[in-house]
């Protein structure tokens, strides 16, 4: 039995208590909130946004439990609200950030040298993220961090199974471009690489 199906008695005990009885939401709740925050700040990066997505997350599941229907297992509508809630925030955040750089524009601090070499590479890698468009690397997240299989991405973000290869090639392809870019750069600029 998966995870999903193990869910169903349990959820189908809270549509039939909500909205005046939460014994056995607050135990979905129990149940889900690590992983529903962790692929929250997979995507945000942003431990006070991934806390923010959770709470929105089950606020709509609250809401929105009554309607659902047992055609996909529960974790997978879970995700689907999750992501939801995840691009809400990208959103906002990309409109705050707009609003700032037409104030000031700060570029990102380096990586202390001191830092050991997988820490750099990460957060070389979450810089190059940082670049890409709001919303355009959660395809790459799904697909790298998390494993997604492509049908699974299509399936969360409301594509073909083939624009969401597509999505995640263009994706990839960028952040190699960006990450060519920032070598180039630290080479005519004289930064030095660390070797291990």
């Amino acid at each position: 039995m998966t995870q999903g199906d193990a869910d169903r008695p349990l959820v189908e005990r809270a549509k039939s208590e909500l909205p005046y009885g939460t014994a056995a939401y607050d135990e979905l709740v129990r149940k889900h909130s690590g992983a529903v925050y962790r692929r929250s700040y997979s995507i945000l990066r942003s431990a006070p946004d991934a806390e923010e997505a959770a709470q929105d997350v089950f606020l709509a599941v609250f809401r929105g439990l009554p309607r659902y229907r047992f055609e996909r297992p529960f974790s997978h509508w879970l995700s689907i609200v999750t992501l939801n809630a995840c691009r809400m925030i990208l959103r906002r955040r990309a409109s705050e950030q707009r609003k700032r750089e037409a104030l000031e524009h700060q570029p990102e601090p380096a990586p202390a040298a001191s830092e050991p070499r997988d820490s750099l590479a990460r957060d070389h890698v979450l810089a190059l993220l940082d670049q890409l468009e709001p919303g355009t690397r959660v395809a790459l997240l799904m697909r790298f961090v998390e494993g997604y299989t492509y049908t699974e991405i299509a399936e969360q973000l409301e594509l073909s199974e083939s624009a969401a290869k597509m999505r995640v090639s263009r994706r990839a392809k960028r952040l190699r471009a960006l990450h060519q870019e920032k070598r180039a750069a630290e080479s005519s600029s004289g930064g030095e690489d660390v070797d291990a």
